[in-house]
């Protein structure tokens, strides 16, 4: 109870928007002024540069090297307008356009028209799809370790961890069956989803492997340290619906390294940019392939933490009297 109103809540009910790249559309010389007027309104909450071109700024914003672009526009009677990308974060992007919107007022334009060149599926409107599934990988991943070894202790460690896979496996699979099939939240080519499930996996079997390692060295205590460290601190910091830059300075801190933000990252990609990672849709993979090292890396210290235990008991019961 209390790490929930503390962590969940404390984290989400209120946005803290901090340095969103933002760009400003038109010759450096011309926009001098606003860009500098937006500088001051927005404070630390926007990064305001300059783009030279409306090709220029779609392009960054696709590429996720600008979070949203504003295009102002000489002639009052004409529309401004905003380029973002829902997929790299709905809430972002909401806040964005509607700061952009007080300053088109201000400068007396007629309208604001919204170019989303990166939309969220009709399934997921709202933006709520992936921090669903991360919640739903996150819990399965560490109550399926505990209640394994609740309800079986003397299980063998080749059928434990095989199970713990085969969970994990099942776990985003049923997930995408229930809410990319039924109810079109994640949509995308073949490929597209069986990376999806495929990332999906790799992170909930992590999260088994974690917990393991935990019973292992602590015992029955290790419910509850999973459950602080999977939820309480991991869930507030994955930047899903909140991105990195609306968090608060504590959890934006733990975002640049925690396990399930770079699961995010990476399925945020391959849901939203072309499965690139800089969204450029050539296929390069390189940011997916960047955010899916760490949890590699984790999988692999993990292992070996896991194995040093079982190696040092083994050598005790081999040493000791017959």
């Amino acid at each position: 109870m209390v790490g929930f109103a503390t962590c969940i809540i404390g984290t989400y009910h209120k946005p803290e928007p901090n340095n969103i790249k933002l760009g400003v559309v038109g010759p450096a010389s011309l926009t001098a002024p606003l860009r500098a007027e937006i500088q001051r309104a927005a404070s630390t909450a926007f990064d305001v540069s300059q783009v030279t071109t409306i090709a220029e700024a779609t392009q960054d914003v696709r590429h996720r090297d600008l979070v949203a672009a504003f295009v102002p526009t000489a002639n009052p009677s004409r529309p401004t307008a905003v380029i973002v990308a829902s997929g790299g974060g709905r809430l972002v992007a909401v806040a964005t356009e509607g700061f952009l919107r007080s300053i088109a007022a201000a400068e007396g334009a007629a309208q604001l028209v919204v170019h989303d060149v990166r939309p969220l599926p009709s399934g997921d409107e709202i933006g709520l799809g992936i921090f669903m599934f991360m919640l739903i990988l996150t819990i399965a991943g560490y109550l399926a370790a505990t209640v394994l070894q609740t309800a079986a202790p003397a299980l063998r460690a080749s059928r434990h961890y095989s199970i713990l896979l085969a969970g994990a496996i099942l776990t985003p699979t049923i997930t995408y069956l229930i809410a990319g099939l039924g109810f079109g939240t994640y949509t995308g080519s073949t490929g597209t989803i069986f990376a999806f499930i495929g990332v999906g996996a790799l992170y909930a079997f992590v999260i088994g492997l974690v917990t393991r390692l935990f019973q292992v060295l602590f015992g029955r205590p290790a419910i509850f340290i999973s459950l602080a460290i999977f939820v309480f601190l991991n869930i507030p910091s994955l930047g899903t619906t909140y991105t990195p830059n609306l968090l608060p300075s504590f959890w934006r801190f733990l975002n640049h390294f925690w396990l399930g933000a770079e699961t995010v990252d990476a399925e945020r990609s391959i849901l939203y940019f072309d499965g690139d990672g800089d969204g450029d849709g050539d296929g390069d993979g390189v940011g997916v392939g960047g955010d899916l090292l760490r949890p590699l890396a984790w999988t692999g210290v993990i292992v070996v933490l896991l194995v040093l235990p079982t190696r040092a008991r083994s050598l005790a019961t081999a040493s000791g009297p017959s």
